[in-house]
């Protein structure tokens, strides 16, 4: 059976396989990102998309639409939080034009192919499996990914392949169940801002990849519970299987990075001695770190207490100071009390953190 359905779809099949075997070792050259990628998918597009299959109902696109554009509301608000940095693109109309069309015919093929697959192979598992992970490779910059050290491969790994994993099950959740236009839709509202705004949002690699997780967990949820509800639909047991651990799985992970059992830990600011730089309510996550000097914000222990100031001298021990207070501390700092060097902060996530701490010092 197997066979004969790879032999059915045998160009569609080989096309992706191609597609994937030259992203793997050229998706970093020049050539392959700007002509020949593209190329290839306006000629597949011509030649193998055709309008013979029932468009998706009204209200899938609808809720995708309005979806998508929450999720891009909160891309741009979280500037407000964390700040915006200005973009690297060049924002001549000609060059607007050429990363858009870099960007859609790509989307727009590769969705096309995963939804012809499955479609004919709806109730063929491991064919299914087979295409989702097929274009997860066809996602991932591998040169990024080998030529990395170990701090920035666990980056790459959050913010970059976790979501990539997550998305593409979804997606093919979606194919599944209705029809291509949702996908693209999606990736397009993912994709587009970042070539066509004029600044972006200063986001890190943890709130990236925090973002893209919650945004796939609520796409999926929505339409299995709202959406999909009322069809009859086989075949989409096996991706209930892949999300939910996906779920349980991310839900560790984050209860684990809390608890600091990872290189980075975080702990909540319980106070305003570092304003502006962050405030009272607000998580810094920090890292052991053997090279402190001065200008270096460290996060250290005082008796019982855990102070996060920063660096201003160094003697036989650290001189330390907030960088709100008129005056340094008068605590010395020795080397065993440094737990790490401050990496970057999260707005307002420390406040349960903060009341849990004075309900129990009320208590006692």
């Amino acid at each position: 059976m197997f066979k004969k359905k790879i032999l059915k779809n045998k160009q569609l099949f080989f096309l992706l396989i191609i597609y994937t075997i030259s992203h793997i070792f050229f998706c970093t050259n020049y050539f392959y990102i700007n002509f020949f990628k593209p190329f290839f998918w306006l000629i597949f597009l011509i030649f193998f998309y055709t309008q013979n299959l029932k468009l998706p109902k009204k209200k899938e696109i609808n809720i995708t639409f309005i979806l998508s554009t929450i999720f891009f509301i909160f891309y741009l608000v979280s500037g407000f939080i964390f700040g915006f940095n200005k973009n690297i693109s060049n924002y001549s109309l000609i060059n607007i034009f050429i990363n858009v069309w870099k960007v859609i015919l790509p989307i727009w093929g590769i969705e096309i192919i995963r939804y012809k697959l499955l479609k004919s192979n709806r109730n063929y598992f491991g064919f299914r499996a087979l295409i989702t992970v097929i274009i997860i490779l066809s996602e991932i910059n591998f040169k990024a990914l080998f030529l990395s050290h170990n701090i920035i491969f666990f980056h790459y790994l959050i913010s970059i392949i976790i979501p990539i994993i997550a998305q593409n099950i979804l997606f093919t959740y979606l194919s599944l169940n209705s029809y291509y236009n949702t996908p693209i839709i999606i990736k397009i509202f993912n994709e587009i801002p970042k070539i066509i705004l004029p600044i972006i949002p200063c986001s890190n690699w943890f709130i990236e990849g925090s973002f893209a997780i919650i945004k796939v967990l609520i796409i999926y949820y929505l339409f299995k519970y709202f959406i999909f509800s009322k069809k009859t639909i086989n075949y989409s047991t096996n991706l209930n299987i892949a999300l939910y651990p996906l779920t349980i799985i991310t839900s560790i992970l984050l209860v684990l990075f809390m608890f600091g059992l990872f290189t980075y830990q975080p702990i909540a600011i319980l106070s305003n001695s570092m304003n502006p730089t962050f405030k009272r309510g607000d998580v810094v996550i920090y890292k052991k770190e053997e090279n402190i000097v001065p200008g270096d914000i460290i996060v250290f222990q005082y008796q019982n207490q855990i102070i996060v100031h920063r660096v201003v001298s160094i003697n036989e021990y650290y001189v330390t100071k907030g960088d709100a207070n008129n005056s340094v501390d008068y605590i010395k700092v020795q080397k065993e009390d440094i737990k790490g060097v401050y990496q970057f902060s999260l707005k307002y996530l420390g406040y349960p953190s903060i009341w849990l701490n004075e309900l129990f010092t009320k208590e006692n």
